[in-house]
């Protein structure tokens, strides 16, 4: 006869392969739909609550309050001239962000001239793009990390000055800052800070549903290069996004992430209210017969406590829940350090005007938003449900796993963890 715990695994693994078959039905139809619009995203009108979207550890879904996910709406429509939309970086297989791997399936699929191919977010907009070859190689930085470029001239009133320049492409300068970022999601903001973007640049004050209409206003007239969107077109954006809760619903190793008493998925996150506090989310697994669903709540406890190294994770990211910081706290944990730095990263030095101290940074942070030298490096401390559903980490992408961001907190910012314990965080990070 099977055993008990046989028969679980079965039934796991039954539930993960329908699961997963219904997931890449849904890319495929996706993929067809780009192939026949020349590399549009899909027209399919609306996705249920719930639908699973595979990833390297599970699945991953979204709950909107709407009742689903609605892709008719302002969110998927091009604003401006160059076929851009919201959905064109933010899709919902992607936890609403985008990866590497998708952006290069849309670069096969219509040689680099998907609408996301735009010479905005070239690694040197200078440098010919005419062919196939030309694309690749100009590309490279959203083919191979995911990375768009931001940044422009420094900001006028500030405590600092730019005085050296390396750029690996040969586009920044002393007069113009070069900041490769990350895609942010467009996710679980019922529970997030008021801190819009990487480095709050459009942010105001903290009023979040004002600094999310000031950075979908400004996406139509930037990023999509068109004229300004009436108003009821960024308040139909705004919508759509506020009522988007996405978070795994489902691991490979450990199964349904609310069974068991836990409350793991989409549905129990729209659920939450925002406060600051622990993650308590698989505090019914802490004894679990199952070994892999004790891993994931020895893991949150790792994270929520302090670590022997001193600090915690639950230090920045204490909202509860969600991982955002509730004060509105932009934090630099190095990840712009010129330790930190991959070659394919500028380099800037900054110096002080008031002291001559320098610092060498690839990205300025918040500190071309405010002009203050102290906030030189700082970035906002993001959601960090549906982590599995969007590698590489942090805001330039420096980290390709889970593990290399539990690692990069070893080395920058003095975390000590065993073997074990660096696993069991990983574990719950994959989990959420």
């Amino acid at each position: 006869m099977m055993r008990s715990g046989q028969r679980g695994l079965g039934r796991r693994l039954r539930v993960a392969a329908m699961a997963a078959a219904v997931a890449a039905l849904g890319v495929g139809v996706a993929s067809r739909a780009e192939e026949r619009a020349g590399g549009e995203r899909s027209t399919i009108p609306f996705l249920p609550n719930n639908f699973p979207h595979l990833n390297a550890s599970g699945l991953s879904a979204t709950f909107s309050t709407e009742g689903f996910i609605d892709q008719r709406g302002e969110y998927f429509q091009a604003q401006g001239a160059n076929g851009r939309s919201c959905a064109t970086c933010h899709i919902a297989q992607d936890a609403w962000s985008i990866n590497p791997d998708t952006i290069r399936r849309l670069f096969a699929l219509t040689s680099g001239t998907h609408p996301i191919f735009n010479p905005l977010d070239a690694n040197n907009p200078d440098v010919p793009l005419l062919t196939v070859q030309e694309r690749w190689a100009g590309y490279s930085m959203m083919l191979t990390r995911g990375l768009f470029r931001r940044g422009g001239a420094p900001r006028a009133d500030r405590e600092w000055d730019v005085v050296a320049v390396d750029d690996p492409h040969g586009f920044a300068n002393l007069n113009r800052i070069v900041q490769w970022r990350r895609v942010m999601p467009t996710i679980n903001f019922h529970l997030g800070s008021a801190t819009v973007n990487w480095d709050g640049g459009n942010s105001i004050g903290t009023d979040q549903l004002a600094g999310l209409v000031n950075q979908a206003t400004r996406n139509v007239t930037g990023g999509q290069q068109g004229p300004p969107a009436p108003p009821e077109v960024i308040t139909d954006i705004v919508a759509f996004e506020n009522a988007l809760s996405t978070a795994q619903i489902f691991s490979f190793s450990a199964g349904l992430l609310n069974a068991g008493g836990a409350r793991g998925g989409p549905e129990a996150l729209s659920r939450m209210t925002r406060i600051a506090g622990r993650f308590d989310l698989f505090d019914a697994w802490i004894h679990s017969r199952n070994r892999q669903r004790a891993q994931i709540a020895r893991g949150q406890e790792l994270f929520n406590n302090p670590n022997p190294g001193g600090g915690s994770c639950l230090g920045c990211h204490n909202s509860a829940n969600n991982g955002t910081n509730v004060s509105n706290v932009l934090f630099d944990i190095g990840t712009a350090s010129a330790e930190a730095r991959t070659p394919d990263l500028p380099l800037y030095t900054f110096r002080n005007r008031a002291t001559n101290e320098e610092r060498q940074l690839t990205d300025s942070g918040r500190g071309n938003v405010t002009g203050l030298w102290r906030d030189l490096g700082r970035f906002k401390t993001p959601t960090i449900r549906a982590l599995a559903a969007r590698a590489p980490y942090f805001h330039n992408g420096i980290a390709e796993t889970l593990e290399d961001v539990v690692r990069h907190y070893e080395t920058h910012l003095g975390f000590v963890f065993t073997n074990r314990e660096r696993a069991d965080l990983v574990a719950f990070l994959k989990a959420l």
